[in-house]
């Protein structure tokens, strides 16, 4: 018998002759306890004595426990025991007489050996205590019990939880053999590692739950931990029997399904020029049926394009815009025509919008394409002479037309574009805020959505953060609560390096670092691609990229921003090409933003920006769809290829269901790829 056993006994023992002298002294003993008694004369009061006899496997023991009154010496030995041990029958089946037993502080155990349980025996001790010596003769008996057997009967925890959260788990300890109780010691271990301990008093034949809450479980696996009960006393029958394991999968990320970022995605998309199909292009006409196959086969959900009013009064130019606007329809887009300019018709707003409204319900009406579903008049107005009231009347003018011609439950009304500076020479106009609150207060009646323009340099991605989260917060926290609308980009794009050292000032884009023009490279791809994960994880609408394809709007337009490069080249798809279309082929309009957790309040706080760190974006169809789109931004200025593979583990996910596995850039060659499937484990983690 151990040590920390013979303890425990001796404390209980004592603990309950001490309780029994409380009780046999009453009152008397607390009236006398200023004064120091000495010991009764009587040998009857002096020492009493309690035996606990516990039995197992390996033998039993007897302990005895010598306790006395008040004012006696304690006995450091015992002079004599007699133990006498009786059979099932209570025939008498052996004497022991032991002499001069060791007890310190009055506490002695004793061998008994082999014995069953519920056997009677009996124990006459002599104690001999003072100067002279006197002797004390105590009896006592005990009927030997099982010793106690604590087993780990249930492990409750989590099945999964992030690395950023603790956790709370629950042990159930139980008492098997039904005939003492026991108090050990409980462990919380990750294999070696020992992540908590409690203490446990279990009752014979009863449970007692313990707790080991808030544990940190830090490294994203499938962790393998064991609750073992330990350093019972009085002992165990069976110490083999003492583990029980739990599995809780650790993850990165975690799929936050009652965190809805946005009910109904609006899409993701890009820029059509109006102009591809017009003499101002000229592209081969032998080309165009492969660019059109191109074009739908990104599979675009939202598209935007210009209606420039002086323009498409040249017929050519007119034809091209109707001929894109058919294409958009075909590639199965929610289309946006933004009436590019109002230079001349803010001088006349009921005339030119009327004629605006006359062409969309040609659109619309004559020529059956359905949609056409949003208006924006005059593109980026705080960067224009453009006034705030100039801007109200064009809106209000158009309003009223398409609500003349019954359009108005067909096309919204979306109002903004704006860009982020602030004052312009001439314009009274403080910045974009001013023009949201105009919009908020004089216009909220009529305007459907808001919409900004987004761009920023390769290397300044705080930027792009700072843009998208600042709008956010005027949009849905700094407007009134009735004219927060939902919220679109519909331009945005990556810049370069545009004056590189032996390369001749290029056109936005720019460069890369290397001399590739940037539009090019995967740089942009990657940082695009994390702008739309971006823009859902802050519960934007809809994204529209700056732009689509090679064309020319006007005779001045040199930009090169496009998914699709010339013509002359035979219409080559860059790799932002691939990357857009695997966000447009694995996502749809109408699906719910889900959000991933972690994510803190703060990380919608524009003064903080993120960190280099796995981000995700989680979309859900109405048909149990589900998909989830990633990227580390660690990445975030690597242009060729690593050796690098970063692992990713996501929990919330349905349990036990096969997902597809489709990867961009694989290889390094900006293109997609598909990597087979991962199905999620029993606790919803791939």
């Amino acid at each position: 018998m151990d040590c920390r056993m013979h303890a425990w006994i001796r404390a209980l023992v004592v603990a309950a002759l001490a309780v029994a002298a409380a009780v046999a002294g009453g009152g008397a003993a607390t009236a006398r306890a200023a004064e120091s008694p000495a010991c009764p004369s009587s040998t009857d009061g002096a020492y009493a004595l309690a035996l606990v006899a516990l039995t197992g496997p390996k033998g039993a023991d007897l302990a005895l426990a010598v306790t006395a009154a008040s004012g006696c010496e304690q006995a450091a030995s015992l002079k004599k025991v007699q133990l006498k041990i009786y059979a099932a029958d209570r025939s008498l089946a052996d004497v022991r007489n032991l002499k001069d037993v060791p007890a310190p502080g009055g506490a002695a155990d004793v061998d008994l050996g082999p014995l069953e349980r519920g056997r009677l025996v009996e124990a006459e001790v002599l104690v001999q205590t003072g100067a002279p010596p006197r002797t004390y003769v105590l009896r006592g008996e005990a009927v030997t019990r099982l010793r106690p057997d604590l087993v780990v009967e249930a492990v409750n925890a989590p099945a999964q939880t992030l690395t950023t959260r603790p956790v709370d788990l629950y042990a159930d300890v139980a008492e098997l053999n039904g005939d003492t109780g026991a108090h050990a010691r409980v462990s919380l271990l990750w294999g070696p590692s020992l992540l908590g301990t409690a203490d446990v008093t279990v009752p014979a034949g009863g449970r007692a739950t313990v707790s080991f809450e808030d544990v940190p479980l830090t490294q994203p696996a499938r962790l393998e931990l064991s609750v073992r009960v330990g350093e019972a006393a009085p002992g165990e029958t069976d110490a083999t029997n003492n583990d029980r394991t739990a599995t809780v999968d650790v993850t990165a990320l975690e799929l936050a399904r009652s965190r809805l970022l946005l009910p109904s995605l609006g899409g993701y998309g890009a820029q059509f020029d109006q102009h591809v199909y017009a003499r101002i292009t000229a592209p081969p006409p032998a080309t165009l049926p492969d660019f059109e196959a191109k074009a739908k086969a990104l599979e675009p959900q939202l598209v935007r394009i210009f209606f420039q009013e002086v323009q498409e009064r040249v017929a050519d130019n007119m034809q091209s815009f109707v001929e894109t606007v058919q294409l958009a329809q075909e590639a199965g887009a929610t289309i946006n025509i933004t009436y590019q300019t109002a230079a001349n018709a803010k001088t006349k707003p009921d005339q030119f919008m009327g004629q605006f409204a006359a062409v969309l319900d040609d659109l619309v009406r004559t020529r059956g394409f359905s949609n056409v579903r949003w208006v924006t008049i005059q593109n980026e107005p705080n960067d224009t002479l453009v006034t705030l009231t100039q801007y109200e009347a064009l809106y209000r003018a158009l309003d009223a037309h398409l609500v003349a011609r019954g359009l108005r439950d067909q096309i919204g009304l979306m109002g903004g574009d704006l860009v982020a500076q602030g004052d312009v020479p001439g314009q009274p106009n403080p910045g974009q805020r001013a023009w949201f609150q105009y919009m908020a207060a004089e216009m909220n009646d009529v305007l459907d959505s808001y919409s900004v323009h987004i761009y920023w340099n390769y290397w300044d991605i705080e930027q792009m953060e700072h843009r998208l989260r600042d709008v956010r917060q005027i949009v849905t926290e700094e407007l009134p609560a009735d004219a927060r609308k939902p919220l679109y980009v519909t331009e945005f794009g990556v810049r370069g390096i545009r004056n590189l050292p032996g390369k001749p000032t290029a056109p936005h884009p720019g460069f890369w670092e290397d001399g590739t023009p940037l539009a090019r490279t995967n740089i942009a791809a990657f940082q695009q691609l994390w702008f739309n994960v971006l823009a859902a994880q802050l519960g934007y609408e809809g994204t529209v990229k700056w732009d689509a394809y090679w064309g020319k709007y006007d005779p001045s337009y040199v930009q090169s921003h496009y998914l699709i490069g010339p013509a002359e080249e035979g219409w080559p798809l860059f790799p932002a090409y691939h990357a857009f279309r695997l966000l447009l082929q694995t996502t749809a309009r109408g699906w719910q933003v889900l959000g991933v957790d972690p994510w803190a309040s703060d990380d919608w706080v524009d003064e903080v920006t993120d960190q280099e760190e796995q981000e995700v974006a989680a979309y859900a169809g109405p048909d149990g769809e589900l998909t989830l789109v990633g990227l580390d931004t660690h990445a975030r200025g690597l242009n060729a290829g690593s050796a690098e593979v970063v692992p990713y583990s996501v929990g919330g996910l349905p349990p036990s269901t096969e997902l597809g596995l489709a990867l961009w850039n694989a290889d390094a060659s900006g293109q997609n790829s598909l990597a087979g499937t991962v199905t999620t484990s029993a606790a919803g983690v791939a």
